[in-house]
């Protein structure tokens, strides 16, 4: 698997969050969907208008704290990098400074990405020399057609040395 490791200053984000089960793949399932109604409901139009940062488009940000691990639920928060306020019925969150492991997803999504993670995870993560640090990861989305066999985006994991 291709990969690129990067140094990535901290950042604010400014979205919207929901928190889903991971158990028996429940979040396969019901993060497309929570993409379609952002899409649908105009949120996605607001984030682009107050996108200022060096991130140069939207992300999904996964996020499991101490409290939902036992639990299997993570936040996912559907997000733009942002320095200020965020608008009303949106939240903001700060990114750490963390080194990535950044990995590119070719193809249509939801199929693509979803691929893209199982790898990471099953083929990568194991022979790697690095291991998962404590942090978000991120799923970094590019511009165009979103369905298209050569639509891109990327993963980002934190990660460190062995």
């Amino acid at each position: 698997m291709d990969y690129k490791i990067v140094e990535q200053e901290g950042f604010q984000v400014v979205g919207v969050k929901k928190v889903f089960s991971f158990q028996a793949g429940q979040n396969l399932v019901e993060i497309p969907k929570f993409w379609e109604e952002v899409w649908s409901d105009g949120t996605m139009e607001r984030l682009e208008g107050i996108r200022n940062g060096k991130v140069p488009r939207y992300m999904g940000i996964c996020s499991v704290s101490e409290e939902q691990a036992p639990k299997q639920e993570m936040d996912y928060w559907i997000a733009v990098e942002h320095d200020g306020e965020p608008l009303a019925g949106m939240g903001k969150w700060e990114v750490p400074s963390l080194q990535w492991a950044v990995f590119q997803s070719v193809g249509a999504l939801p199929d693509a990405i979803q691929q893209t993670w199982q790898k990471i995870y099953a083929d990568w993560l194991p022979t790697s020399g690095y291991e998962h640090a404590s942090g978000p990861e991120i799923e970094v989305y590019g511009p165009g057609d979103n369905r298209a066999d050569d639509y891109e985006c990327e993963v980002w994991i934190p990660v460190t040395k062995k």
